[in-house]
């Protein structure tokens, strides 16, 4: 099977999983009672709704700035890299739509735009890009924490939610044959790479020293900002900030619809939905779709008591037009960019070293970059 034949039957199966995920989340709503709900909200709050998700990725994009400033200067005695809050911004958004079309591959995508465009190493962005991922699963495991310690009311709810369905699949397993399939996996797999590696012309080899090798150390440079960022207080307060944010956009759409007085839900109610929602969104579906509405919907019904109906409405009502926001703002920061689709592509290929596209510094790739 070719790369591309790969590729192709890997975003058949997550786009599989995500029509499932929705399938199963909206399984038994009336969406009759959905429609009705989506005519009576309160559509004046769409507004601040989208203020406050624009807000929260600028913030994201100057924590990232900030990241990036930390980056070793490309010579002795140079400045540090001074990369535009405006370009990162535009970067990150461009990455949140390409995310919708192809899961996880709005990383690589950020990463290759901001390099080519502020002529850095892709490896190093790269790095910085994980560490402010590494701080956001931080944040959400001391909140996903924080939940539990707010639901322990709540807790056999929460079992059966989370852990019953993973604890019913383990059981199903015969032990004995798991350990067995784990060890005889490990021992052909380790048998092999040293077998490859030993041989001075094999291929593993050769790529372990002309492409990981490098790689692997450019990425612990983008790694290291994390203790080498000058601006360490801003990392934090960037990080305090854009979580509030996400907290009202969790809650915005509780007032539109709504649902405050007769669910009585809090912005702490808000931040528990918030929390196991992005659960979801770190499953690899398209934007979250499908996993984001399953987690959402379950979790209102079951831990706050909200009808089936109007959870499903939060649901496909929040995400939709978070998604509205991240599709228009990425196609519209593209022609602020001045860039194309296909160049951006281009550029995630090239760091890639993907064997039909342009080099990352050839005139291909920056023929569309602005004038700084």
């Amino acid at each position: 099977m070719t790369a591309r034949l790969r590729r192709s039957a890997l975003h058949l199966g997550v786009f599989a999983l995500a029509a499932l995920l929705l399938y199963l989340a909206l399984r038994g709503v009336d969406f009759g009672e959905v429609a009705g709900a989506l005519r009576a909200a309160d559509y004046r709050w769409l507004l601040p709704l989208g203020v406050v998700v624009m807000l929260s990725h600028w913030i994201r994009a100057w924590r990232w700035q900030a990241l990036l400033e930390a980056l070793p200067p490309d010579a002795p005695g140079a400045a540090p890299p001074r990369v535009p809050v405006r370009t990162a911004f535009y970067s990150l958004m461009i990455g949140y739509m390409v995310n919708y079309a192809a899961p996880r591959v709005g990383e690589v995508v950020r990463t290759a735009n901001l390099a080519a465009q502020e002529r850095l190493s892709f490896s190093s962005v790269l790095g910085t890009v994980v560490v402010e991922r590494m701080l956001d699963v931080v944040v959400l495991l001391l909140g996903l924490g924080s939940v539990f310690v707010l639901l322990l009311d709540q807790a056999a709810a929460l079992e059966d939610l989370f852990l019953a369905p993973l604890r019913d699949r383990l059981e199903a397993l015969p032990l004995a044959a798991l350990v067995a399939a784990t060890a005889l996996g490990s021992s052909v797999v380790v048998f092999a790479l040293r077998r490859a590696l030993r041989r001075s012309d094999s291929r593993l080899r050769l790529l372990w020293n002309r492409r990981l090798r490098p790689l692997i150390a450019s990425f612990r440079d983008g790694l290291a900002t994390l203790w080498r960022a000058p601006r360490r207080g801003v990392l934090v307060f960037s990080t305090v900030a854009m979580w509030s944010c996400y907290l009202l956009m969790a809650y915005l759409p509780f007032v539109m619809l709504h649902m405050t007085d007769p669910y009585d839900l809090s912005l702490l109610d808000a931040w528990s939905v918030m929390l196991l929602g992005a659960v979801g969104v770190a499953i690899p579906s398209p934007g979250g779709v499908g996993s984001y509405h399953y987690l959402t919907i379950q979790s209102l019904v079951h831990l706050f008591g909200v009808a089936a109906a109007p959870a499903a409405t939060y649901a496909l009502l929040g995400h939709a037009a978070q998604m509205l926001l991240y599709l228009t703002g990425g196609a519209l920061c593209l022609v602020l960019q001045g860039s194309s689709l296909a160049a951006v592509r281009a550029r995630a290929e090239a760091s890639q070293g993907h064997p039909n596209a342009p080099d990352a510094s050839s005139p291909a790739i920056h023929h569309d970059e602005p004038p700084r």
